[in-house]
């Protein structure tokens, strides 16, 4: 087996992913529905016998790794707030951590404020529920109007 960075592989929206050998340069692609709910890496071997390790992204949309400085509100307990960074950002949603223990709660609405690292320093202010809780670390959901666009953000994750 050949030792290689473990590659992050993003599927399309029919759930197919084109692997490409780092050894051979053979590609091929294939349908990875059957590993939707798998979490970790997979192992792929080409036609070449080369095994590698691969992460599989079913995201809807891309993510961007960041270190954002903001604020979190409660919106059902209004006075309850706390501070976080943002860890990542896509269109759809965030993944922020707090700075202290928190309150949150799956499926709670929340309000987000942060700055974006850019040049304009873009003030975001976002609506939210919460979809999952590990430890301080919180993923979210914009809860956008349907059909809305943040042109701002979308600006802001073009630019990787």
């Amino acid at each position: 087996m050949t030792e290689t960075a473990i590659k992050k592989l993003y599927v399309d929206k029919d759930g197919m992913v084109t692997f490409v050998c780092p050894k051979c340069n053979e590609s091929r692609k294939e349908s990875v529905v059957q590993y939707k709910d798998q979490t970790g890496t997979i192992k792929v071997e080409c036609k070449c016998a080369n095994v590698c390790e691969v992460q599989l992204e079913f995201r809807k949309s891309f993510r961007k790794e960041t270190s954002l400085d903001g604020l979190y509100f409660r919106t059902s307990h209004p006075g309850d707030w706390g501070k976080m960074t943002v860890r990542d950002l896509s269109l759809g949603g965030c993944r922020f951590e707090t700075l202290t223990a928190h309150l949150l709660d799956r499926g709670e609405e929340i309000k987000l404020e942060f700055v974006l690292d850019d040049v304009r320093r873009s003030n975001i202010r976002k609506k939210a529920v919460v979809f999952d809780i590990d430890g301080r670390n919180v993923g979210c959901k914009f809860s956008d109007p349907p059909g809305s666009i943040d042109t701002e953000l979308g600006f802001y994750l073009r630019k990787r």
